[in-house]
Formats: structure tokens, sequence, C-alpha cells
């Protein structure tokens, strides 16, 4: 009879913990995706890479207006001022005078305005280029904030269930240590509970540990304290 009793008891207590347990088997409502969404807007705003990208962008396009304004280059202008109360007189050809007052040149140098228009071709096309992955790093940066943050959530739903289990262990060996005094229960019995409660004891703890764990790593991509961020 009395090893009916402590069949049930038992039984009893791994039903509720199992109902306990799949009452936490979900995280989909404790995820909000316009949450998860202004994540990704702070770490795109204080992440250091996301500014480098930016870095380049802003360098390639600088680079574009270079090589525009570099038609120039090929043009040069030169001028002689010879003023005219000076009178300049070959000594081969004393009855040669030279030009007297502003006299201006024009030079063209060919090779330049040839090459500006590849210049111009090609820092385009890098811009094009620190464009795509700067936008590209848009994406992974975004996905690694999510997948961080669905595993932050994952591991506090796993602290809550581990911390439910080790609570019903501790209200549970209770009652056996008492049905023991009792002589109800064997000392087997008894020294299973108590294990169970060790075990349970070190799962909540290295659950809380994980949490810690995932909310630094995604903190690290936040640049920020996730409690300041509502």
């Amino acid at each position: 009879m009395k090893i009916q009793v402590l069949s049930v008891f038992i039984l009893l207590f791994l039903v509720l913990h199992k109902q306990s347990a799949n009452a936490q088997e979900s995280i989909v409502q404790d995820i909000s995706e316009v949450y998860v969404d202004k994540l990704v807007n702070v770490a795109r705003q204080n992440y250091p890479r996301v500014k480098s990208f930016q870095s380049r962008v802003d360098v390639a396009k600088a680079n574009v207006s270079i090589a525009s304004v570099s038609i120039f280059d090929a043009l040069s202008l030169s001028y002689i001022y010879q003023p005219e109360n000076v009178t300049v007189v070959d000594p081969s050809n004393p009855g040669t005078r030279f030009f007297q007052g502003l006299q201006l040149g024009v030079f063209i140098n060919l090779g330049t305005i040839l090459r500006t228009p590849m210049n111009i071709k090609r820092a385009k096309a890098e811009r094009r280029v620190a464009e795509s992955e700067r936008d590209e790093y848009q994406l992974t940066l975004a996905a690694e904030v999510k997948r961080r943050y669905y595993l932050y959530i994952q591991r506090v739903g796993q602290l809550k269930t581990q911390t439910r289990a080790w609570q019903e262990s501790e209200n549970g060996i209770k009652d056996i240590e008492y049905r023991y005094k009792k002589g109800e229960a064997t000392f087997e019995t008894f020294n299973t509970a108590q294990v169970q409660l060790t075990q349970r004891r070190t799962q909540k703890i290295e659950s809380e540990a994980n949490v810690f764990i995932s909310k630094s790593d995604l903190e690290e991509m936040l640049g920020e304290k996730l409690e300041n961020i509502k």
C-alpha cells in the first residue's frame, strides 16, 4: 500500500513537471518583431563596422567628383607680361623688337583629356562596389542581430523552465523527506530526489550564465544596454 501511494505521488510529480515544461516550450509569444526591427536600427546607428562601410562609400563618391573635374587638369594657362616702357632688343638682330604688354597662352594635354572619361567610369564603378558592400553588410548585420536576440529569448525561456523545475524539485523533496522520516519512502527514493534537486540547481545556474552571455553578445552589436532600448 505504501509503495502504491509513493508511486502515485512520484507519477503526479512528473506529470505536473511535464505540464510546467510544456508551458515554456514556445517562445513565440515573447518575441516582438517591432522590437527586433528597433534593435536592428540601433545596431546600424552604433556598430563601428557600419560606419566604416559608410565611410568607404563617402570616399568613393568624393573620388567620382574628383575624377569629373580632372578634365581641367588638361588645360593650363600661362602669360607673359612685358612693360611697355621697356624695350627688349635681340642682340643678333638689332632690328627685331620683342612684344610688349600682356601675352596669354593656353596649353592642352591630350593624354589627360583621353584618360578623364575612363577615370570617371572607374570611380563610379568603385562607388557602386562600395555601396553594394555596405548594403550587403546591412543585411548581414540585421540577420546577426536577430539571431542573437532570438537566442537570448530562447535562453531566457530555458531559465524560466529550469527555475520552475528547480522549485518543484525543492517542494517535492520536502514531501519525500517527510515520507522518508515516517517510513513511507525508502532511502533510495529520498537519495534519488536529492540527486535530482542538485541537478536541477546546476541546470538553473548554467541557464543563468547562458542568459548573461547571450545578453552580452547582443549588446555588443547594439552598442548600448538592452534595458535602454524601449
